[in-house]
């Protein structure tokens, strides 16, 4: 161990606030612990419908555009698949990457009681925030490494050092060190 009272390097569980009064009586025991993969695929669930909803919203914008710019011959847009996922890949990396730099958590971590913690135990720093939201995004099947490993880590949360850990209390840990 070391003195921060990690193991390996990995962030310290105990970085995370633990104040009880705003900690569910039921969650107290999971508060600081690192989460499972069903409260991740749910948290992200809610991430992905988030994003799916901005994306709409998008995407009726430049309809409402179109239309004031020319209501004559207007006809709604119609763009393939591979836009709109380019499109949704790079909201849903920026709405991430912004997310865990500035709290460590996005709504769906948020509704779930979740926060994503970077190397030193606070929110990731802006490389690593971006570079895991991007892995995210393109390997998303990388959370189910989380069934493999004895510490529930997905292979993002390997490869960068993080944790997803159960954190109820409002604001973020500071980091060690």
């Amino acid at each position: 161990m070391s003195p921060a009272g990690s193991r390996n390097g990995l962030p310290a569980v105990r970085s995370v606030d633990r104040r009880a009064a705003a900690i569910p009586p039921a969650a107290r025991d999971l508060q600081g612990r690192r989460a499972g993969l069903v409260s991740r695929l749910m948290a992200n669930t809610v991430d992905f419908v988030v994003i799916a909803g901005v994306v709409a919203a998008g995407y009726a914008g430049v309809a409402a555009f179109r239309f004031l710019w020319n209501s004559r011959t207007f006809t709604f847009p119609a763009p393939g698949f591979g836009p709109l996922l380019v499109a949704g890949s790079v909201v849903m990396a920026g709405y991430l990457a912004a997310c865990w730099m500035a709290t460590g958590r996005t709504y769906g971590d948020h509704l779930l009681g979740l926060r994503v913690l970077g190397l030193r135990g606070g929110p990731p720093r802006p490389v690593a925030a971006l570079v895991r939201a991007v892995l995210c995004v393109l390997f998303p099947v990388g959370l189910f490494w989380v069934l493999a490993s004895r510490d529930n880590r997905s292979a993002q949360d390997l490869l960068l050092r993080s944790s997803v850990v159960y954190d109820w209390s409002r604001t973020p840990p500071e980091p060690i060190g």
